[in-house]
């Protein structure tokens, strides 16, 4: 009974009388000072709440985690598109060789090979054609000295993958490469000489309104303020690999369309909605069997007077587009149930006066042509 008339005092003002107990701290408060106390112990609870949020978005890094997986995504694709387009330029590079080596030595060499053993068969030879024989086979032997040793350098630090990086403060730094280094695209992949044996690319299918210019070498639209014209090449492709190379001649805001479709497919409106139809809009955003980017118009990287390249490789049914100023190269691999052989380039133009050139291109032989054009043109 003695302890309930202890007199308590306000923790605070340490006055006497009507006062209240918290029951976590167990301090007693006057009536003034108890909601000052809640108040204090309300703002602590407010800012360790905050504290934890910050706590928890700096541990949510799953946006910035998407952002570096797209990044190495697109790494990715880039570096199988350069190595895919320097592999085939290579292999392009060898067969001229091999078949520059067979036209000027080794058919020729079968020819007299075969008189030869012919005569000698017959016994149809004379001292003279003894000596003649001897005197080609001299002249075959100094030729087959004098080949070309074909070999592949892949010393040139310029044509290597660049490295992709992960630094971990925590940790070693660690890094993914590609090992095997490839060639210089920027010296060899666009520089094939241009052969004698097939037709150069030109415009030749409109659809929309658009103007030809030059012989079908340059096409620029003259409609409406804004809209789709679309233009095909004269040529169809199915076998070997193509390049085309175009310039921006004039652009108002976006960059013109370049890539395929199926020759079946007829040149009309639309035609960019369609399932074979494989390409660019503003260089990086893909259009796939029809299927638009979302991406498409946010941004802008071809300028005026920029030159781009459009690649199709009908062997490995894949085409790249190359843009020369930044050095960039994309890659899509064409799906032949959607768009089969053979292709045509398309164009499509959007605002008026956007105008595009055609200023070169080489059309890669494959065997076929060169054995036929050997048998029908080169007897020996």
């Amino acid at each position: 009974m003695a302890s309930a008339n202890v007199k308590k005092f306000c923790a605070t003002c340490l006055k006497h009388g009507d006062v209240f107990t918290c029951r976590g701290c167990r301090k007693s408060y006057c009536a003034k000072h108890i909601d000052e106390h809640r108040e204090k112990l309300s703002k602590e609870v407010a800012n360790l709440a905050d504290e934890l949020e910050f706590v928890r978005n700096s541990l949510n890094q799953e946006n910035e985690a998407q952002s570096l997986l797209s990044m190495v995504n697109k790494w990715e694709q880039e570096s199988i598109a350069k190595i895919c387009l320097a592999a085939e330029t290579v292999r392009t590079d060898i067969q001229r060789c091999i078949d520059r080596n067979n036209l000027e030595v080794k058919i020729p060499f079968e020819r007299i090979s075969n008189e030869l053993r012919s005569c000698q068969e017959n016994d149809d030879y004379t001292e003279i054609d003894l000596k003649r024989w001897t005197q080609h086979l001299e002249e075959y032997r100094d030729k087959i000295e004098k080949l070309p040793n074909i070999d592949i350098n892949n010393d040139d630090d310029t044509g290597k993958i660049h490295l992709v990086k992960i630094r971990d403060m925590n940790d070693e730094l660690k890094s993914y490469s590609i090992i095997h280094s490839t060639p210089n695209l920027d010296k060899s992949a666009f520089s094939i000489p241009e052969p004698n044996l097939l037709v150069r690319e030109k415009f030749d299918d409109v659809f929309g309104s658009v103007a030809l210019l030059d012989d079908g070498l340059v096409a620029t639209y003259a409609g409406p303020w804004l809209g789709d014209s679309s233009i095909c090449g004269i040529n169809v492709y199915s076998t070997g690999t193509h390049h085309i190379r175009f310039r921006i001649v004039e652009k108002f805001y976006d960059s013109p369309f370049f890539g395929i479709i199926t020759a079946s497919q007829k040149n009309a409106k639309g035609v960019l909605g369609t399932v074979s139809t494989n390409g660019w809009w503003n260089f990086d955003f893909p259009i796939i069997n029809g299927e638009k980017d979302n991406r498409v118009g946010k941004d802008k990287i071809i300028r005026l007077q920029d030159d781009l390249t459009l690649t199709l490789d009908c062997e490995r049914k894949q085409i790249f587009l190359k843009h020369h100023r930044t050095k960039r190269l994309l890659h899509i691999p064409v799906d032949m149930r959607a768009c089969p052989f053979p292709w045509r380039i398309l164009v499509v133009l959007h605002r008026r006066g956007d105008t595009v050139r055609i200023i070169g291109g080489t059309l890669s032989l494959t065997r076929e042509n060169l054995s036929s054009r050997l048998s029908e043109n080169r007897p020996i």
